[in-house]
């Protein structure tokens, strides 16, 4: 069901722009929306919290660590394979300091 909550301007807010969306619409202050585009129309709808696995808990008690053994990954030890500066690891050569 549409319901129509009325006519607004746009407003320059910055390098944005802006509309103002009434309290009567329910919508708390700091919610997400992602926009949309259908048929040529600007079409706002809020992202639930649910969707995203950092905000919802999902990855609370989750083990990166045992993951990444399971990977055989060995993150933060790897070999240099350019010129990457490596902190903790210098070694003085004359007046420079090579990492």
């Amino acid at each position: 069901m549409k319901e129509v909550l009325g006519t607004f301007k746009t407003r320059k807010n910055g390098n944005s722009i802006s509309i103002t969306v009434p309290k009567s619409a329910g919508i708390s202050e700091n919610e997400l929306f992602s926009l949309q585009k259908e048929n040529g129309n600007l079409v706002y709808k809020p992202v639930k919290e649910k969707s995203n696995p950092w905000k919802n808990g999902k990855f609370k008690n989750h083990d990166f660590r045992q993951d990444m053994k399971e990977l055989e990954l060995d993150v933060g030890n790897e070999k240099s394979v350019g010129n990457e500066k490596s902190v903790g690891n210098e070694k003085s050569v004359g007046k420079e300091k090579l990492f």
